[in-house]
């Protein structure tokens, strides 16, 4: 049975595997394998794997494996049954719930909550087991299954992650996202930039991808993203591009990933990436230029090359 979420010692939580990616580039949690089993008073080891490869080949996207065999006589996960939640009922008949894959729709917030890095109270005396079968820890498992739900998302890196993740399960075309009140399925969230009429893309915010060059800009305060396709203005075609001042890194609290990332694409012989953008694309004042605005780099994703299956290859 795949593993949605375990248990974090350092954080002393459940968390999902994109959770554990970004706590451990903030520098909140150190050791891929100090995770255990969600199931009921487990405490099977487990690993995050690639939680600490920053090279983003995401066709092997990280996720969980269990490395232990101690499991307990009651885990589910060894028994490969349903744990055994609370699940909403959605205003279901009685004693009706959906299929999970047909249910199942994440939640995109624009931005984290102050909570979201926040380093919990740890009585290292305190047994670990106990901790971790707690009553608020059984209730942040349940919000985390809980049918029709999965965990908030708050970037576009977690949620290319979770479209590769779909994609490679199968369970892509029935998996939705839901971004202020609306929702829409996964497939038309991310738009491929492809000479679009900027008239006739969509009038809500999409995740745009596509190759482009990463540069300095003059002033050698910020770097611009330089998509390789251009968008057009009728007969026009527009340079479609993304600027991000240093400020904007500084102020970005997984800072160490992107520089990480933006440092190794700009050195390069050929500074080129595979990027994911989620925002509107407006034309400049001068009429050359489609830009893309992002007020915090949770709104972007940099990958060194296509992490999409080879026949959606396309761009």
């Amino acid at each position: 049975m795949a593993l949605d979420i375990a248990y974090s010692i350092e954080a002393d939580d459940f968390i999902d595997a994109d959770r554990a990616y970004d706590y451990f580039w903030s520098d909140r949690i150190k050791d891929k394998t100090a995770f255990l089993c969600p199931g009921t008073n487990c405490s099977a080891k487990v690993t995050c794997a690639n939680m600490d490869k920053d090279t983003q080949d995401m066709k092997v996207v990280v996720h969980y494996r269990i490395i232990g065999k101690n499991h307990s006589s009651e885990c589910e996960i060894d028994q490969k049954t349903p744990l055994n939640l609370i699940y909403e009922k959605n205003n279901l008949p009685s004693g009706q719930n959906p299929a999970i894959d047909d249910s199942i729709v994440d939640q995109f917030f624009l931005s984290r909550p102050e909570s979201y890095y926040n380093e919990k109270a740890h009585d290292p005396l305190q047994d670990e087991r106990k901790r971790k079968t707690s009553t608020a820890s059984k209730k942040a498992l349940a919000r985390l299954r809980e049918t029709g739900r999965t965990s908030s998302i708050y970037s576009v890196r977690q949620i290319v992650s979770r479209y590769l993740r779909y994609q490679k399960d199968g369970s892509l075309k029935h998996r939705r996202i839901a971004i202020r009140g609306n929702d829409a399925t996964y497939e038309s969230f991310l738009q491929s930039i492809r000479e679009d009429d900027l008239g006739e893309l969509s009038n809500s915010p999409l995740i745009y991808y596509g190759w482009a060059y990463i540069n300095r800009v003059r002033a050698d305060d910020a770097y611009q993203i330089k998509f390789k396709k251009k968008l057009k203005s009728g007969e026009k075609s527009l340079t479609t591009t993304i600027l991000i001042p240093d400020q904007l890194i500084e102020n970005y609290r997984i800072k160490k990933l992107i520089t990480t990332r933006l440092k190794k694409v700009h050195e390069a012989a050929h500074p080129t990436a595979f990027i994911f953008v989620y925002g509107k694309p407006k034309q400049s004042k001068s009429g050359d230029y489609a830009n893309f605005h992002i007020s915090n780099l949770d709104m972007i994703d940099i990958s060194y090359s296509c992490p999409f299956l080879s026949q959606h290859d396309k761009v």
